[in-house]
């Protein structure tokens, strides 16, 4: 397990957050949902860049297929790098084995600033690598300077995959469908105890708490995917806030119509 590349997600990012932040995930915490345990031990919680790289995308992440966990993290591979020019999206294309399919702009005001081409892998519970694969990390701002993060990711050929967990709204366009979700995280101390109040807001899916934390935080993430020719495309916003579930089905439409599907 490889925790270099966390701070490719956007290049700027201090390696020491990076080190204060990478924790594997323990064999014991792997029953949780898909793709959504995360510990962080770190003195802040970082702004968009890395943290939501580190819970939602980048991140030591842990889940269990019919009862057997896996983990997904980053990867030293070759020809991973940053790329500040849509011109070199056939480049990127290249180097990842599939299309790369990513807008100048979208309407509500999102312009295209900077990506990086990141190596991930899917482990068992023995840590043996079972895939590896490049990932595209594109970085979109406003003129107003909120940050949205698309993320795309090949869909992987392996056994036993997990069922997508169940989504907060969801439309279909075209036929491509949309999955919105949005989740609270609740980053607490490693002593915290769960209360009853935590117990009862896990159970909806779409709350999680992650130990690592000096104090207690929390946060809103609001995340839309959908998957164009055999590739998710995620979007995440660090701040829900920032966004509603009508402007992510616009940016996925726009985005379907880019890549020639049927809206």
């Amino acid at each position: 397990m490889k925790r270099e590349l966390l701070s490719k997600a956007f290049g700027d990012i201090d390696e020491a957050f990076v080190q204060e932040a990478y924790r594997p995930v323990p064999a014991d915490d792997a029953s949780g949902s898909p793709g959504r345990i995360v510990h962080m031990n770190r003195k802040r919680i970082i702004t968009f860049a890395l943290a939501a790289a580190l819970m939602l995308s980048l991140g030591i992440a842990a889940y269990a297929v019919a009862g057997i966990p896996r983990w997904t993290a980053t990867r030293s591979m070759e020809n991973t790098g940053e790329y500040t020019d849509l011109a070199d999206l056939e480049k990127v294309g290249a180097i990842t084995g599939y299309e790369v399919c990513l807008p100048e702009a979208f309407s509500d005001g999102f312009a295209f600033s900077k990506l990086s081409v990141d190596g991930e892998a899917v482990y068992d519970e023995g840590y043996h690598e079972l895939k590896d694969y490049y990932t595209v990390h594109a970085a979109y701002t406003s003129a107003h300077g909120a940050e949205m993060l698309l993320t795309l990711t090949p869909v992987l050929d392996l056994p036993d995959q997990p069922e997508p967990r169940e989504a907060s709204f969801g439309r279909v366009i075209g036929e491509t469908e949309v999955r919105i979700y949005r989740d609270h995280y609740k980053f607490v101390p490693e002593d915290y105890e769960k209360s009853s109040e935590d117990l009862a807001a896990e159970e909806s899916g779409h709350y999680y708490v992650s130990f690592g934390a000096d104090e207690i935080q929390e946060r809103d993430i609001a995340s839309a995917d959908l998957v164009l020719k055999g590739v998710t495309y995620t979007f995440y916003f660090d701040d829900a806030s920032a966004c509603t579930d009508d402007m992510l089905i616009r940016m996925a439409t726009e985005l379907i119509t880019a890549a020639g599907l049927p809206a």
